[in-house]
């Protein structure tokens, strides 16, 4: 919510009060004389608070007002228009209501012409700029908050849905008292694609934000687009904002709002199903507003259904909207026709507008052109028809590198769009592979970043993209659309080349902590691809889905890391035939993936038939060692689930895998370190725990030598050596251990200091220290150590002590 200086001339007071009051209804907050200066108000004094208060000044624009006596209404302008001399800000608004000769400081200012059109529509155009910096949204008569905006897009301006929004406060109100409180689990706005369901929760965000102690955005159409959604409270809340956000983050910048007595809205977009959130629901106290096109299995919640806008009459909600964005006041009855045309769907006005806005063309050519797609589309359930022939209307007048670019972003993630995903491509380390998958015209525009940024641009003013923050985002309409018109022109060559795209820059190691910047910019747009359904069944996509489930494992985003598993795998087998040796990497992937989810008879079955390929086909490889390391890792998991069996063929694997390693990369490689690594961990399943600290021990020394000091991997040696030589009774040997991969983690983990691996270390060194101090070894001081890292890392004093007294105070005797 803005605040509008109403600059007026008595001689135009009445329509000064219409003005004024039309844009208060619209839950804008309006300083206007008429109503604020009574008998004995100190007009200067009033004038120059109001004008410090305000974001923008509405001049009402007639020869009263310009005239040379008119010395209020000068100074007014005048005074705001120094504070905005380039006009970015356009803070002052002239509208004209009788016709009057323009000053030449005033006279270059946009305005609009109210004999050209109606109030409804110049506060519709009003509504359009962009909110000033720091603008928050508080409903007429609600308590103004001091109200933190998280993420909240912009937007354009919203015509017809002033009653939906009071119904949704009603909704989210008590009945009692007038507080914001919760009422029940929240308001689900349910309707199909191109309704405005998102429009409505952002503009109930702007009249009545401010009510709120805060308001967040989350984009929420996968479950760990919740989570990461949720993470950017941390910074709000004095908790550092991690890189790679996991439930836990989410679940405790919820319990941190919980704890701080603060009232805030939580604005869930896109969601799928009840399950993505059901553990993500924000406390009481909050309220929720979710948009789905999913009208079943919301308990607890009150569903509101969206309906198209009205387009009964010349000045109907779908009117002016079209009108809005067509930049026209003229051919109302026209337009009214168009929109019932257009069957009232916001998505499909917005498109149609902004093609008349740019072509110039009357409503009646549209509509005619119009008529003939609409007869020639049939019904799809993925996107209404009126939406598809705007788009293909809009499509058709594109510039050529516009459209390009068009078709390869209706197959990426709806949001995070950027000139990146195209121009870092010909520097990517796997380009020359790639290309092949790209068509030259694609690949000369890949390589010239002010054509493709001229694309965003054109994309942009069709209203086929819409900016935010850095990057753009296509409505999901569009972009189903838009795939839909590919179909009659090519043979999958788009979805081909934004795969490709994506797979000459996706890191080629996601194990490597350093990457996952990057792997998190690009897996949406994997994912994408294969919610699509129509993913191409290239090498490019395959490699994407394999690299994707590897940095989805390492971040422990275990559902997602089956899921691309699964889908690397499917493709696969799809690919290549049963016996190929590349099949191998998708066995192994998706066996690991199993492993995680607690699968560990598929997992095994599946890594054992890797290693059978690898035997037959790379034997004597670091391939091979990496399989029986693999094989031997899930016997493990199932020798601890009591199958007696498995640790005996575990102990075989990893023996089988560390000579394999020393054999193929040498006594010091990394390969050989993690087979000792895996190996002391049998060892210790054996109860031979010291025999596995001085394993561990040499993968430790191993990987000193060979990884850079502040290399994650490191911390799993210190951190496995530290812990087998406390139950072995060498806590003295441990402590610097682990300390050392406590700081090693907290670096490499600085922006997730919660991380599990961090805390996992902090979690053994607060048992180290506790051992230390129940053997006499400066107990105060050890004793407080323990106590601040359980502060730190949330863990329980109690029961920590409770569970450092199983470890042996010295080596046993033999």
């Amino acid at each position: 919510m803005a605040t509008y200086f109403i600059s007026y001339n008595s001689a135009d007071a009445e329509i000064a009060e219409k003005v004024a009051t039309a844009l208060e209804d619209v839950g804008q907050r309006v300083r206007y004389a008429g109503w604020e200066v009574v008998i004995g108000t100190n007009i200067a004094i009033w004038m120059n608070e109001a004008l410090e208060d305000c974001d923008r000044l509405v001049a009402i624009v007639s020869p009263d007002y310009l005239k040379p006596g008119a010395k209020y209404s000068a100074a007014e302008r005048v005074a705001v228009l120094w504070t905005d001399i380039d006009g970015r800000k356009a803070a002052v608004i002239p509208l004209v209501v009788r016709p009057a000769e323009m000053p030449k400081l005033f006279g270059a200012i946009r305005r609009y012409d109210l004999a050209d059109g109606t109030m409804d529509r110049f506060v519709a155009e009003v509504l359009r700029q962009p909110r000033p910096p720091g603008v928050e949204g508080v409903s007429p008569g609600e308590p103004k908050r001091h109200t933190q905006f998280v993420n909240i897009p912009p937007g354009r301006a919203v015509i017809g849905r002033n009653e939906e929004v009071a119904e949704l406060r009603e909704k989210l109100m008590a009945s009692s008292g007038g507080s914001v409180s919760l009422v029940n689990s929240g308001v689900v706005l349910r309707g199909q694609g191109g309704l405005g369901k998102s429009t409505l929760a952002r503009r109930y965000a702007e009249v009545h934000g401010g009510a709120y102690d805060g308001a967040i955005w989350v984009e929420a159409q996968t479950r760990q687009a919740i989570i990461e959604g949720l993470v950017a409270l941390c910074g709000h809340f004095d908790l550092d904002v991690p890189d790679t956000p996991q439930l836990q983050h989410a679940q405790a910048a919820l319990a941190r709002i919980a704890q701080s007595g603060q009232s805030w809205l939580f604005i869930y977009d896109n969601v799928e199903t009840y399950a993505d959130l059901k553990d993500l629901l924000p406390p009481p106290g909050a309220h929720l507003i979710v948009t789905t096109r999913q009208g079943e299995g919301w308990p607890g919640f009150d569903v509101m259904p969206l309906d198209r806008l009205s387009f009964e009459s010349e000045d109907a909600s779908a009117v002016n909207l079209l009108m809005l964005e067509a930049g026209r006041t003229d051919g109302a009855d026209e337009a009214r026709a168009l929109a019932e045309d257009l069957g009232g769907l916001p998505l499909a006005l917005v498109v149609a507008g902004a093609l008349i806005r740019s072509t110039g063309e009357s409503f009646s050519a549209y509509r005619e052109r119009l008529s003939e797609i609409l007869s020639h589309t049939p019904d799809n359930e993925d996107y209404p028809t009126s939406v598809l022939g705007a788009v293909q209307m809009s499509y058709k007048y594109l510039p050529e590198d516009a459209k390009l670019v068009a078709d390869l972003c209706a197959w990426w993630a709806a949001e995070g769009l950027e000139p990146a995903l195209l121009t870092d491509a010909p520097d990517g380390w796997d380009w020359e592979d790639r290309a092949e998958d790209i068509s030259e015209a694609i690949q000369f525009l890949a390589r010239d970043g002010a054509r493709v940024r001229a694309a965003f641009a054109a994309l942009t003013g069709r209203s086929l993209l819409e900016s935010g923050e850095g990057a753009w985002s296509m409505h999901r309409m569009t972009a189903a659309a838009l795939r839909h018109l590919q179909q009659d022109r090519e043979d999958g060559a788009m979805a081909k080349a934004a795969a490709a795209l994506l797979a000459a820059v996706y890191p080629s190691d996601p194990n490597v902590s350093a990457t996952w910047s990057a792997c998190a910019r690009l897996t949406p747009h994997v994912r994408a691809l294969w919610v699509s359904g129509a993913a191409p069944e290239t090498e490019a996509m395959d490699y994407l889905f394999n690299q994707a489930a590897v940095y989805l494992g390492k971040i422990a985003d275990f559902f997602g890391n089956l899921e691309m598993a699964r889908a690397s795998f499917a493709l696969t087998e799809k690919r290549l035939p049963e016996a190929h040796v590349e099949i191998a990497l998708g066995l192994a992937t998706l066996g690991l993936a199993l492993m995680r989810a607690g699968e560990l008879g598929q997992a095994e079955e599946h890594l054992a038939r890797a290693l059978e390929l690898d035997e037959a086909h790379r034997p004597e490889t670091v391939n091979l060692a990496n399989r029986y390391d693999q094989h031997g890792a899930v016997l493990s998991r199932l020798a601890q689930a009591g199958d007696a069996t498995a640790l005996p063929r575990s102990l075989k694997r990893h023996q089988q895998a560390l000579a394999l390693f020393r054999q193929q990369s040498g006594r010091t490689s990394d390969g050989t370190a993690q087979a000792l690594n895996n190996l002391a961990g049998v060892r210790d399943l054996q109860g031979r725990t010291a025999a596995a600290a001085r394993l561990s021990q040499a993968a430790l020394v191993i990987r000193r030598e060979v990884l850079d000091p502040g290399d994650a991997r490191l911390g799993y040696s210190l951190v496995n050596t530290g812990s087998y030589w406390l139950q072995s009774g060498s806590a003295n040997r441990a402590e610097a251990l682990l300390r050392e991969a406590l700081e090693l983690r907290r670096t490499v983990f600085a922006a997730q200091p919660q991380h599990p691996e961090t805390r996992n270390a902090a979690s053994w060194l607060i048992s180290c220290l506790l051992v230390l101090a129940r053997a006499g070894d400066d107990p105060d001081a050890r004793q407080a150590g323990a106590r601040a890292l359980c502060a730190q890392y949330s863990f329980d004093f109690a029961e920590r002590e409770e569970s450092a007294r199983q470890y042996p105070l010295a080596p046993p005797v033999d």
